[in-house]
C-alpha cells in the first residue's frame, strides 16, 4: 500500500490538472502565451487605432495638390479728371483746352530782305537800324524815311504772309512787341510809300519806342 499510495501523488495532481468532461479547466489560467478570451478585441483595437493614427499623420504631412500660379501682368490705368465747381445747386464744369500751334520755319536772315524807314523825328534812326539789322545777317536796302514822323509806334510790314515768322525774330531783336507785325493795309501803311512797300520782304517803320536806342549825335 505504501508504493501504491507513493504513486497516486502524482497521479491525482495530473488527474486535477486535466481538462475535463465539463470544460470546467478553461476558466483557469492557462499556461504563458495561451491568449484569453478578451486578447482578440485587443488586438482588432489596436489596428484600428494604428489606422486612424496612419490617416491623421499622412493628413498632417502630406502636400495637397498644387495648382500653377498664373501671372496677371500689372494693369495701367490713365485718369482723366476734370474740375467741377458747384455753384448753389447748379453745377458748372470747367474744361480745358489746350492748343498746339503748327511749328513755323523762319529763313536764315540772309535770306530776308529788310527795308528801314525813319519814322520819328530822331535823325539817322533808320540808319542806325538798318546797320544792326545788317550786323545779326540781314539782307538790307539803303535806309530811307517814312511819308510820316509822327509814327510813336514802330511797325514791321510783312508783304508775304509767309514772311511773318521772320518779322517776329526781328520784332523780337529790336524789343518789339508781337503786334508791331502786320499786313499792310490801307489804314495802316499810310507811312510807307507805294513805291516802296514791294521792295522788300519786310519793312520797319521805326517809331518813337525804339528810337531811344540810337545814340546822341549818331551818324555812322
Amino acid at each position: 500500500m505504501g508504493i501504491d499510495g507513493c504513486l497516486a501523488g502524482p497521479r491525482s495532481a495530473a488527474a486535477l490538472s486535466a481538462p475535463g468532461p465539463s470544460g470546467s479547466a478553461d476558466l483557469l489560467p492557462g499556461p504563458p502565451g495561451h491568449p484569453r478570451p478578451l486578447q482578440p478585441l485587443r488586438a482588432a483595437l489596436v489596428v484600428v487605432v494604428a489606422v486612424v493614427v496612419g490617416v491623421f499623420v499622412l493628413a498632417r504631412t502630406g502636400s495637397a495638390p498644387t495648382t500653377a500660379a498664373t501671372h496677371v501682368p500689372p494693369t495701367t490705368v490713365r485718369t482723366t479728371t476734370v474740375p467741377v465747381t458747384t455753384v448753389g445747386r447748379s453745377t458748372v464744369v470747367t474744361t480745358s483746352t489746350t492748343t498746339t500751334t503748327a511749328p513755323t520755319v523762319t529763313l536764315p536772315p540772309a535770306k530776308v530782305t529788310v527795308l528801314v524807314l525813319n519814322g520819328w523825328t530822331v535823325r539817322h534812326a533808320a540808319l542806325f537800324f538798318q546797320h544792326k539789322l545788317a550786323g545779326d545777317g540781314y539782307d538790307t536796302l539803303a535806309p530811307t524815311n517814312a511819308t510820316t514822323e509822327t509814327n510813336k509806334h514802330s511797325e514791321i510790314f510783312v508783304v508775304s504772309p509767309g514772311d511773318s515768322p521772320n518779322a517776329l525774330s526781328i520784332a523780337a531783336f529790336l524789343g518789339l512787341p508781337s503786334s508791331a507785325v502786320m499786313t499792310p493795309t490801307p489804314a495802316n501803311d499810310s507811312a510807307v510809300a507805294a513805291t516802296l512797300l514791294h521792295q522788300a520782304d519786310l519793312v520797319l517803320v521805326v517809331g518813337s519806342d525804339i528810337s531811344n536806342q540810337v545814340p546822341s549825335g549818331y551818324n555812322a
